[in-house]
């Protein structure tokens, strides 16, 4: 049977260059961006890497919940298998906003990932059951250095944007380590996923010092292809060549990492999990 991977934010960067390589690798593809138009673009993109599969488009706000939700019914009613999930979706805020008190990068890397993967985990404990090998990817990234549970889910109105994206990216590596806590033994492993630096328009509207620091950093950074290399090694590997031990692990260069923040701790990650519940 050929395998089946939902991408989010899959219409640039990082999530189009993993929706080419794994359409390389005969993956059929679901692509869920907030823009139809350009979806459409990213889907006629990635069918042409491979012409023999299926690439299929749904459109979804990961800061609208409802449009979270209804985007995972549509995929639980149109498809009978999802073999790999990778919630890459994700931006540096270039000024702080907030939906419900909560910091709108947060809302929608964090919860709204939270909320899809929740209303599509019967479809994946579905494919998991018949096949044993069902993948979750969070994008996460070094920044997860700067992240503090204590911020989380607190209005703060003179946060910096650069530690509301230490803060997301914290909060996906918890994510995933908790994921692969509650789905083990279930056919169901769980990473996170740091890319490297890449050079694509991520960062574009960053204010301020870190704006500087991604301008002048662009020709020294490695490509999307580059950058998609370790979350399509964990999509398409041999679980062997990921190893057992490392599910729930934090991954860069294909390769599992130590990681060193002192939030990032079983406690935190089921705290986490039960902080966002109410929100799915």
């Amino acid at each position: 049977m050929v395998k089946q991977a939902l991408i989010t934010g899959a219409n640039s960067g990082l999530g189009l260059a993993t929706a080419r390589a794994l359409a390389q690798r005969s993956f059929n593809l679901i692509l869920l961006c907030r823009s139809e138009q350009k979806g459409r673009a990213a889907q006629a993109e990635v069918q042409k890497a491979n012409p023999a599969v299926r690439v299929d488009l749904v459109t979804a706000d990961l800061a609208d919940l409802n449009s979270v939700r209804q985007a995972a019914a549509h995929v639980k009613t149109t498809y009978d298998r999802l073999d790999v999930l990778i919630n890459n979706a994700g931006y540096t805020p270039a000024k702080l906003e907030f939906i419900d008190t909560i910091e709108k990068s947060f809302y929608s890397s964090h919860i709204g990932h939270f909320v899809l993967t929740h209303h599509l985990m019967d479809l994946l404990k579905t494919t998991a059951a018949q096949t044993g090998d069902v993948r979750i990817l969070n994008l996460s990234s070094a920044a997860y250095l700067g992240g503090r549970t204590a911020r989380f889910f607190r209005r703060i109105d003179d946060l910096s944007p650069t530690f509301a994206y230490c803060d997301d990216k914290l909060a996906n590596l918890l994510h995933a380590k908790e994921l692969a806590k509650r789905t083990a033994g279930q056919g169901i492993t769980a990473y996170s996923v740091h890319p490297g630096a890449v050079r694509t328009n991520f960062g574009a509207d960053t204010p301020g010092f870190l704006g500087k620091v991604f301008s002048l950093a662009g020709p020294l950074m490695r490509t999307a292809e580059k950058g998609a290399q370790t979350s399509v090694f964990l999509a398409a590997a041999p679980l062997k060549a990921i190893g057992a031990s490392n599910n729930g692990g934090y991954f860069a260069d294909s390769q599992p990492k130590k990681v060193y923040n002192r939030d990032a701790t079983e406690e935190k990650a089921a705290w986490l999990w039960e902080k966002t519940m109410p929100f799915v």
